[in-house]
């Protein structure tokens, strides 16, 4: 038969470049629409602690996020929770690691039942600045903690194993200067979210989230003890809002046990597995059509 014709191969191959990532800290093409936009401005710093928007694709057996935005380098704590699979925690018990009990009795929204929690952190360590990251499997109270792996407090680079029996991609790029304001607790410019490309990058391998069918995550931005939470989460509060602290009214108890039912809407957004490409489908029936009509052109001409 003859060589597939190279404009369909044209095709093809951009259908599958369309959907490409690269771990970087900055946001592809490839993950599509923002899932998550956030609705008010940063309690906790302008371009310091701040998420304007969360984006999520699944892909090649793999679970990608990228979160646009800045994490302050004063270990601040990024709190990553993600629902991907039956049972869990609708109540959050912490698996043991950085202090994280300090948030035991968060309750989170109804239909969210978390089964990982990651915790990023940044900040200089006795003159060493160091990214760090803890992986928890919430059901079996286990966890993984990863010291320094970026080298610094921006870059990329893949975690270790542990209780993640693959390594996690994670990339840091702290060049935002835009988007959302630090005027909490204002509404948020969502077309000025909308706008920065650059902040988190995590890339988790399905298999070490038990997940078969589409990811729940919440994101939010605490403080450095797990103990006062900003207003920045991802889905985001209705505004006005301002910090919620430990109190849900910005004051501090020591504690991180907000109840996140007491907040209009849902503070998760949804990972959903990809339909097949609709275009590559397309170009793999042309494919079949033409070779077809080939093949009874040359029977003909024998």
């Amino acid at each position: 038969m003859k060589s597939i014709p190279s404009a369909l191969v044209a095709v093809l191959f951009s259908s599958s470049a369309a959907f490409a990532i690269t771990i970087d800290g900055v946001k592809d093409a490839g993950y599509g629409a923002a899932l998550s936009v956030q609705t008010v401005e940063t309690g906790f710093g302008d371009n310091f602690s701040e998420w304007n928007a969360g984006y999520g694709r699944i892909e090649s057996g793999r679970l990608f996020l990228m979160l646009t935005g800045n994490l302050e380098a004063n270990f601040n704590k990024l709190e990553i929770f993600i629902d991907s699979k039956a049972g869990g925690q609708n109540v959050f018990t912490s698996s043991g690691n950085d202090n994280a009990n300090r948030m035991n009795g968060l309750v989170f929204d109804a239909g969210f039942t978390a089964d990982y929690h990651l915790i990023l952190r940044r900040g200089n360590n006795g003159g060493n600045d160091t990214f760090d990251v803890d992986f928890a499997n919430l059901g079996a109270a286990s966890f993984s903690s990863y010291s320094d792996i970026l080298g610094g407090l921006t870059g990329s680079a893949t975690t270790g194993t542990g209780v993640n029996a693959n390594g996690i991609g994670v990339a840091y790029d702290n060049s935002n200067v835009a988007g959302i304001g630090g005027g909490a607790p204002n509404a948020a410019n969502q077309a000025a979210a909308l706008a920065v490309l650059t902040g988190l990058e995590l890339s988790i391998d399905l298999a070490d989230l038990g997940a078969t069918g589409d990811i729940r995550v919440m994101v939010g931005q605490n403080g450095g003890g797990h103990d006062y939470w900003s207003n920045q989460f991802l889905g985001g509060l209705a505004a006005p809002q301002g910090n919620l602290g430990g109190d849900e009214a910005g004051g501090f108890t020591g504690e991180g046990a907000i109840d996140m039912t007491h907040f209009a809407g849902d503070q998760f957004f949804t990972v959903v597995v990809p339909e097949p490409s609709s275009l590559a489908m397309f170009a793999v029936g042309s494919l079949v059509v033409m070779a077809g009509m080939r093949r009874r052109g040359e029977e003909a001409r024998n």
